[in-house]
């Protein structure tokens, strides 16, 4: 009894609040499409295994770069600050200015509390307030934006150009833009990590014994094995949380609770739950999930983890699944609906590589080439992909 009238209470207020900001924003267009092939890596296979370049810039060296950096951020789009920064860089910043948004408040640069409109919005940053002062390194789909506010200090994950905006939706006019200041220091150097080839400790042997695909509860092979961390437990939680993704909810009561808290404190829900899918013959360790809220019922990243009892360098191998949703299709066992998914998973393979090493959590990553690889199969839902066959494996910080 008490769980309907939580879930009558959720659904009525966002029913409520649809009809509140159906002139605000209009519902995203789902659209089901498959990604370009992604680009190759020219780097040499030793073994199989190839070596992954993190992808970030060197940034400019101390010795070139002033020590304070002025810069101007409005709500439009990603300003370049024209600022370069070195992995590890302690950066200070402070901001002043005022932004009038078309629904009346004013946003300094610690922004204005999320009102209920703005659960109807798709923010930058979900978790920075209405306007807030942001920042990321780099411009790629990947990058992790940050929250800086009026006054505070954040270490560079990675190095390359500093971008920063106002944390606004793209429906919510504005006028007005923050003035700020970034104060550079050099990193320590007890905080640069020492470079690692995967290829000097890798071999496609270590994945000889793990399946090459899980499988749903009846038991039918589904979603490929794609990606492996190396990492204590509290690493790889630690690496999901700073590179965007969210812990999905494991049940529907979670999910209807959690979403009715989240609503309630006028934050975004993003972590509604997955099918459980089995590896080594039981369920995911852990299950998570990147998206924009407006869209997470149709179109996410998501991916499952399973640990292994395989240890590189006395480290614990991890293994999982990622598959990008990117619309509805018909489950072929039962004819009901279910997700579609981009058929192109390396897609979705790299984009976690990619962001994992946005947010400056790998410290080495490789593809690693198993025997007897999978290159096309279908879903357990009946939806076909395709892949190159590859794993990539990232070792964590």
């Amino acid at each position: 009894m008490k769980l309907n009238l939580l879930s009558a209470t959720w659904i009525g207020i966002m029913a409520g609040l649809c009809t509140l900001a159906a002139a605000q924003q209009s519902p995203p267009k789902v659209k089901v499409y498959e990604s370009a092939a992604p680009q190759a890596v020219t780097a040499p296979s030793v073994n199989g295994v190839t070596d992954l370049p993190l992808g970030a810039t060197a940034g400019t060296s101390h010795a070139s770069r002033k020590g304070t950096y002025n810069f101007t951020a409005n709500a439009d789009e990603w300003t370049d600050t024209g600022v370069e920064v070195q992995a590890g860089d302690p950066m200070e910043f402070s901001a002043t200015g005022t932004l009038t948004l078309s629904d009346g408040r004013t946003a300094t640069p610690d922004g204005v509390p999320r009102g209920w409109k703005d659960l109807l919005r798709n923010f930058p940053l979900n978790t920075a307030q209405t306007g807030e002062l942001i920042g990321r390194m780099g411009l790629g789909d990947a990058a992790v934006p940050f929250a800086i506010g009026a006054q505070k200090a954040v270490t560079a994950p990675v190095s390359g150009e500093l971008f920063v905006r106002a944390n606004v939706s793209s429906d919510l006019s504005r006028e007005g833009s923050f003035a700020g200041k970034v104060k550079l220091s050099a990193a320590t150097a007890a905080g640069k990590d020492a470079a690692v080839r995967l290829s000097q400790v890798l071999a496609p042997a270590l994945f000889a014994d793990i399946p090459r695909r899980v499988s749903d509860q009846q038991g039918d092979p589904g979603d490929m094995v794609n990606f492996a961390l190396i990492g204590t437990d509290s690493q790889v939680t630690q690496a999901f949380a700073s590179a965007g993704w969210t812990k999905t909810d494991k049940t529907t009561q979670d999910a209807i609770v959690h979403g009715l808290e989240a609503t309630l404190s006028h934050k975004a829900y993003t972590d509604m739950p997955m099918s459980t899918l089995y590896l080594f013959g039981r369920p995911q360790d852990y299950a998570y999930a990147r998206a924009d809220p407006l869209e997470v019922a149709a179109v996410r990243n998501h991916l499952r983890v399973w640990k292994t009892t395989e240890t590189v360098n006395g480290q614990p191998l991890w293994v999982g699944s990622a598959t990008h949703d990117n619309g509805f299709e018909t489950d072929q066992r039962n004819n009901g609906v279910t997700h579609h998914i981009d058929p192109n998973i390396d897609a979705e393979r790299d984009f976690i590589e990619q962001s994992f090493a946005a947010a400056g959590v790998v410290a080495a990553a490789a593809y690693v080439m198993p025997s007897h690889p999978l290159t096309t199969a279908k879903t357990a839902t009946g939806g076909s992909f395709h892949s190159d066959g590859r794993i990539v494996v990232m070792l964590l910080k």
